[in-house]
């Protein structure tokens, strides 16, 4: 209401009679209170008011995104936002470093890095002090939701022995191999420097970028092609191998392996589903 509204308003509600010559001192000062009231607690309450409706409104907006977290992850990420305004959803897990992330199984391991990741947290946020318990929880919902099979985005068909490994494991261990394949492959193609010599081809863009004048660095994955069709270390595996925990799934399983990460190249990334039906011939 504007301010002659407001007046009206409680000068029908207190029935003050304006015209009441015997009683003018006493108007004079009711209605200066109403000046008072309007500017210092109207105006101010309606504010804070539609401050509380549109925080509301972001807080339920955020929620909406967090539908992949448990219901008791879900409580607390809303609870933090709503407290601190930060999106610890997006933050922590940038902060999980640990190229085996995807095949942890054991609560030890989630415990042991909420321990390593504690003292980062802490220091990029001072809230976080008294929440140790809860990043351990969140860890473990992150793992979850990032491994989830579902009827709905169930991995696709392999080979019937290979989709049997992939499901066992998940259903005994909580690990989705797939999806474990899947970021080391994102990760690898990222990163030429990784790759053996013999599996690295200049691409088109290559001589085009070294002639032109660009001032701009273009990403090493443009520049170079990995050789797909190399018979030896594929996509980096014989040290992947060597180096991951001894899982009881993944003893036994480096030819599996291969093959999983061949299909995601040949399916998600070059568009070889023609070779995929070459290569799977001679080693499935």
């Amino acid at each position: 209401m504007r301010l002659e509204e407001y007046i009206l308003k409680r000068k029908k509600e207190d029935g003050i009679n304006e015209f009441d010559r015997d009683k003018r001192a006493e108007n004079t000062r009711i209605c200066v209170n109403y000046v008072f009231e309007y500017f210092n607690n109207y105006l101010e309450t309606t504010a804070g008011e539609e401050r509380t409706i549109l925080h509301d409104e972001k807080i339920e907006k955020y929620a909406r995104t967090l539908s992949k977290y448990s219901a008791e992850i879900q409580e607390w990420l809303v609870d933090m936002y709503s407290s601190y305004g930060r999106y610890l959803n997006q933050t922590l897990p940038r902060l999980i470093n640990d190229p085996y992330f995807l095949i942890y199984d054991s609560e030890a391991e989630f415990r042991a890095l909420s321990y390593e990741l504690y003292p980062k947290v802490i220091k990029k946020y001072d809230f976080m002090k008294t929440q140790s318990e809860m990043l351990f929880r969140f860890i473990k919902d992150e793992h979850h939701a990032r491994s989830l099979i579902s009827d709905e985005i169930a991995p696709p068909h392999i080979t019937d022995s290979i989709d049997e490994w992939i499901s066992k494991t998940y259903l005994k261990y909580g690990v989705n191999m797939y999806d474990f394949c899947s970021e080391y492959i994102f990760e690898f193609l990222e990163e030429p420097d990784r790759w053996p010599k013999a599996h690295k081809k200049r691409s088109e863009y290559y001589e085009e970028y070294s002639k032109s004048d660009s001032k701009y660095k273009m990403s090493k994955s443009f520049l170079y092609d990995y050789d797909f069709k190399q018979k030896s270390n594929l996509f980096g595996l014989d040290s992947l191998y060597r180096e991951m925990p001894k899982k009881p799934f993944v003893k036994g399983k480096k030819q599996e392996i291969e093959c999983v990460f061949m299909y995601i190249y040949c399916h998600e990334w070059a568009n070889e589903e023609q070779y995929w039906e070459e290569y799977s011939e001679k080693m499935i």
